[in-house]
């Protein structure tokens, strides 16, 4: 058997294709049929056609080996070694792998948002930027600031990152207000930030609003207001008021006094008879009433004990809402405004009156002691470990939304729920597909990181822990 590659290497750019021939000849004295399959990183790209050559002693056979990679991350720029297995039905001992290469030519892709776009505090606020690289080779984005006014100072920290094709890099923005606003109700501050990647000439920009409340709110005043009007009137309504106060009685003039005539036979009155005199009390004091008998406090029937020996196995209702909190204090978090499917899926501190994210979801319980976790906004997208990498992306159910109910579903999109004795509630995600352990690493970078499914045991306790709260 003789096999050739016309031309050994060849160039393509992500989402174009590119064509090289494969070259069999039969140097045997049989009839010999090589079948022809691409083997290597590039496989998941490379087709055959056709796949089954069926040659005749010293005769010569050609295919064509398309290679179309995709227009995304996992295409990574630079060569690539590839190769092509020619395996005889007759002499399958004889089979060889035909080898080449291929070179992925670069291309960049970068996008970038605030995380979130409006923000609220009295003096200071914090925004993150979100930069994901699309491309197929790393980027560098730097930052500016603009706070179209004087009433704000923008700082970016950092001012530049590098991030890895298919990966997200955050830097933090602090907005100051230059003075505190005591009265006046809210006052809007709008912002820009501008991303540069490096090898562009125009930034993007991104447009943010800073809200700021002042100290003391307009209802204080109105109410004050209210009170001192209320305290007023009552008090004209009090001094206008006669509090003076009438009698009807009047004093009775003094009765005439008749003189008894001198010398009278008459009976002085007699005087009146002397009061009876008052009942004695009795003697004695009756006896206060004998406390009850205690009543025998119950016994614990089980010895004092509580029944049971471990963790007991948790029960979700999946009509309610509750939210997946990490041991670190941070919430699993989807953005509602991303594209509907393959968003990625963060872990955030509790972000509240913000619609573009959603931090509630639903336990689905599955046969077999499984779960799925959906989306309060989009119930049919569940937390998927994706196959191609470690990330936990927002997918829709792989069997349907119905079977969120009967568990019909990819093990990807699939996880158990494990107690941990003594941890106070605590318990643990485990993906069904590989046995890893749902990860918070928001540690690595210190802001919105995108959650992970790493093997269980290999992180920090508090990273690899979850309590699931209403």
């Amino acid at each position: 058997m003789w096999t050739a590659l016309e031309p050994p290497a060849t160039t393509v750019a992500p989402g174009d294709s590119a064509v090289v021939r494969l070259r069999v000849r039969n140097t045997g004295d049989t009839v010999e049929e090589y079948r022809l399959s691409p083997v290597g990183d590039t496989a998941g790209w490379a087709s055959v056609e056709p796949a089954v050559l069926r040659l005749y002693p010293g005769t010569e056979g050609t295919a064509e080996v398309t290679f179309a990679p995709p227009r995304t991350p996992d295409a990574v720029a630079g060569p690539t070694p590839f190769g092509i297995r020619v395996e005889p039905r007759e002499h399958p001992h004889e089979a060889d792998v035909v080898e080449g290469r291929l070179t992925i030519s670069p291309f960049s892709e970068l996008r970038a948002e605030l995380v979130p776009r409006t923000v609220r505090g009295r003096r200071r606020a914090r925004v993150r930027v979100a930069v994901d690289n699309l491309g197929n080779q790393p980027l560098t984005a730097s930052f500016s600031t603009r706070d179209n006014g004087d009433s704000v100072t923008v700082e970016a920290n950092p001012t530049a990152i590098q991030v890895d094709p298919g990966r997200a890099g955050f830097a933090e923005v602090q907005l100051t207000a230059v003075n505190v606003s005591w009265v006046g109700g809210v006052r809007q501050h709008p912002f820009t930030v501008s991303v540069l990647r490096s090898g562009d000439a125009t930034p993007q920009e991104l447009r943010g609003t800073y809200v700021q409340p002042s100290v003391l709110p307009r209802w204080v005043f109105t109410v004050g207001s209210l009170l001192v009007a209320a305290l007023v009137a009552f008090a004209v309504i009090w001094f206008q008021h006669d509090l003076g106060v009438k009698t009807q009685a009047s004093e009775q003039p003094p009765a005439k006094e008749e003189p008894l005539p001198q010398g009278s036979k008459s009976p002085l009155p007699s005087a009146p008879p002397p009061p009876s005199d008052p009942p004695k009390a009795p003697s004695t004091v009756p006896s206060p009433a004998a406390p009850a008998a205690e009543q025998p406090k119950p016994k614990n029937p089980g010895g004092g004990k509580p029944a049971g020996g471990g963790p007991k196995k948790p029960q979700y209702d999946p009509n309610k809402l509750v939210r997946i909190q990490s041991g670190l204090g941070l919430y699993l978090t989807t953005a509602t405004d991303q594209k509907p499917e393959g968003r990625y899926v963060y872990t955030a501190n509790e972000i509240r009156n913000q619609p573009v994210w959603d931090q509630y979801w639903y336990v689905r319980p599955l046969p077999q002691d499984e779960f799925a976790f959906s989306s309060s906004s989009e119930d049919w997208a569940v937390a998927d470990n994706t196959r191609e990498g470690n990330q936990i992306q927002m997918w829709g159910a792989s069997g349907g939304k119905a079977s969120l109910t009967t568990g019909q579903m990819t093990s990807n999109q699939k996880w158990s729920i494990q107690p941990i004795e003594g941890a106070d509630g605590f318990v643990r995600l485990v993906s069904r597909d590989g046995g890893w352990c749902l990860s918070d690493l928001s540690p690595n970078d210190k802001v919105l990181q995108v959650s992970e499914v790493r093997p269980c045991g290999a992180l920090p306790a508090d990273q690899q822990r979850w309590r699931i709260v209403p």
